[in-house]
């Protein structure tokens, strides 16, 4: 209970002992009260029937002969159970011929006209009406009203349960506050260790076996895990760092993507500024007022080649390279290097371009350059290399994962087929073995439950394939291939109509499209539309069965129908559901077919969809893509 704090383990396994003692006897307690109070209402209505018939019996010649005393005789014979507290006779033509009550001030509260045969239950009384025959002809009615005393009963089996209840509950506290010392003192101790290990920082200590149980196993576990915990303290923590680091410079990151554009638009003018001019031979001639602003030099050390030395040094032998290629080709200069920012005080990465002017047609006149600040733009770009890097091995270990789990499913899928199918398989066996060997020694009641046990058995096997037929079916691979659907569904409708022999399906199938899909599980969709249409409409007078299809420009829709029972609309969203049934013990099924012929649709890309009316039938579509040749090759 959210308000009760359990603080040592002593108190937790009293409060255990007890919650577990406590819910046992009273589900037990509960289903022994409802059994007795199902009998009790069963016996009673029973009793007051039989009493209803004997009466009935007893005043057929009183009725016969209009005989009132004697009537009268045979009603008051009812004295002698206190139990009943009211009867009448009633004629052939429903008049009131005679009653009889315990409160004579309650007689005038017999019906003025008989009811239909049955029991009626009014708060704690009962009344029954029972039609008199006699050589198959009605001579009368008899009336009986009697005492319901299911309450009384219920509330002295409540009283006996609570006391037991709390009989039960002191001894279950007794014998586990003495049991449970045996189990908690050898955990006690190694609580003991653990809290002196965590207050005093020595991993020295070691807890002393006293048994050979699991908690001694628990114990040498405990000591290795101390010979652990420093080595396993400093890797995490090492851990935290790393980790710490790593959010940090993700987030250092994201802030630098998500500011780059604002620093760059900052940036706009003074990089479309920085513009320069040269001579032929690539010297500054003249005042370069964007340049000196950028680099902070003066005129007169960018003067001439001066302008070189902005550069960072790392980087010069190539500029040299390529700018003298392109003087002596006259060619325009483009080349990536590291211009000094005199602002920022450090070389940022800066695009230099520079295009000649030929003006005689000779050698070049001038050259006019520009400098473009690229130093933000490759920093994202490098922080985005680094992210894609991280988000790839993210990815690549996570469908590692994916892996791992899609193998624990399919481990889990055998282990439920096996551990689950196997004992239903045996239940199975001994209820036939039961049935067929000791068919003369069972009588009918007996051989009525063996076969609920063993259709119920039949049904969870069943469910259990479903289930496992279900969950593998997202690991299996699809082989396309071009499927026959007006072949197939004639298969599967043979198949399925099978265990109706005795039904007259009038099945109509159109002329339906082939399909490109995988040709089990397609199979799997029409057998399961099929198995419900003909089991939904097999109850009916004149079940019908339509199959049809419809061709779009972009896919197939194939359509199953039937005049079964049909359903509401509104429990149209979880049709599709797994383990969703509309109608009950009515139809026997698992709730896992419609679940599966969807989930088969969509892997192939379609859709699934229902419209029906309770009494009107049902009609399921669904659609697959249509396929161009070349895509089939």
């Amino acid at each position: 209970m959210p308000g009760i704090r359990l603080q040592t383990l002593r108190a937790k396994i009293v409060a255990v002992v007890l919650a577990s003692t406590a819910a046992a006897l009273l589900v037990a307690g509960i289903g022994m009260v409802a059994y007795d109070l199902r009998n009790y209402h069963v016996a009673s209505v029973d009793d007051v029937i039989t009493q209803a018939e004997i009466l009935g019996r007893a005043s057929i010649p009183a009725l016969a002969f209009d005989d009132l005393s004697a009537a009268r005789d045979d009603l008051s014979l009812l004295k002698t159970r206190p139990r009943f507290t009211a009867a009448a006779l009633y004629t052939t033509k429903g008049k009131l011929f005679t009653s009889y009550s315990v409160d004579p001030k309650a007689a005038a509260a017999f019906p003025p006209l008989p009811g239909a045969d049955g029991y009626e239950v009014h708060g704690r009384e009962v009344s029954v009406f029972r039609r008199i025959i006699e050589n198959n002809e009605i001579v009368g009615t008899v009336y009986v009203r009697a005492r319901y005393e299911l309450y009384e009963r219920l509330f002295n089996y409540l009283a006996i349960l609570a006391v037991v209840m709390l009989a039960s509950l002191l001894v279950a506290w007794v014998l586990s506050d003495w049991l449970q010392s045996v189990v908690t003192r050898p955990i006690l101790a190694v609580s003991d260790v653990a809290r002196r290990v965590m207050d005093q920082r020595d991993f020295s200590l070691r807890a002393t076996r006293a048994s050979n149980d699991e908690i001694g196993h628990l114990v040498d576990a405990f000591n290795a895990m101390l010979e652990e915990v420093e080595r396993r303290a400093q890797v995490l923590e090492t851990s935290n760092v790393a980790l710490e680091q790593e959010i940090a410079d993700r987030r250092q990151a994201q802030a630098a993507l998500g500011n780059s554009e604002r620093r760059n638009r900052t940036l706009v003018h003074a990089i479309t500024s920085i513009l320069w001019t040269a001579d032929g031979k690539g010297r500054f001639t003249e005042e370069q007022p964007s340049w000196h602003a950028y680099t902070g030099q003066s005129r007169e050390e960018s003067g001439g080649l001066g302008w070189r030395a902005a550069f960072a040094p790392e980087d010069r032998q190539d500029l040299d390279v390529a700018w003298g290629r392109a003087l002596a080709r006259g060619a325009a200069f483009d080349v990536d290097a590291r211009l000094w920012h005199a602002p920022s005080r450090r070389h940022r990465y800066v695009n230099l371009r520079a295009v000649p002017i030929d003006e005689t047609g000779g050698e070049v006149d001038e050259w006019i350059g520009s400098v473009t600040d690229i130093d933000d733009q490759r920093s994202a770009e490098g922080d985005l290399r680094r992210l894609n890097a991280e988000l790839e091995q993210r990815v690549a270990e996570r469908t590692s994962q994916l892996r791992e789990v899609n193998k624990d499913l399919e481990a889990f899928s055998y282990s439920v087929s096996h551990d689950l199918r196997t004992p239903l398989t045996a239940i199975i066996g001994l209820v036939q073995l039961i049935g067929g060997g000791l068919a003369g020694a069972v009588d009918d009641k007996a051989r009525s439950k063996l076969a609920v046990v063993e259709r119920r058995a039949q049904q969870m096997v069943g469910l259990i394939e479903g289930l496992l037929a279900f969950s593998r079916l997202g690991a299996a691979s699809m082989q396309p291939a071009d499927v026959d659907m007006g072949e197939m569904v004639a298969e599967v409708f043979e198949v399925q109509r099978a265990p109706y022999a005795g039904v007259e399906v009038d099945f109509h199938a159109g002329s339906l499209p082939h399909a490109w899909g995988d040709a089990v599980l397609l199979r799997q969709v029409w057998t399961n539309l099929l198995s419900n249409a003909i089991k939904f409409s097999s109850k009916g007078s004149g079940p019908v069965v339509e199959v049809g299809a419809l061709t779009s420009a972009t896919e197939q829709i194939y359509f199953v129908r039937d005049n079964g029972v049909g359903f509401d609309s509104a429990a149209q969203p979880k049709l599709f559901g797994v383990f969703q049934r509309l109608h009950g013990a009515d139809f026997p099924g698992s709730g896992i077919g419609l679940a599966l012929a969807a989930r088969i649709v969509e892997r192939h890309g379609g859709r699934v969809w229902a419209d029906s009316k309770p009494g009107e039938g049902a009609t399921f579509h669904f659609t697959l893509p249509r396929v161009s040749a070349g895509a089939k090759a």
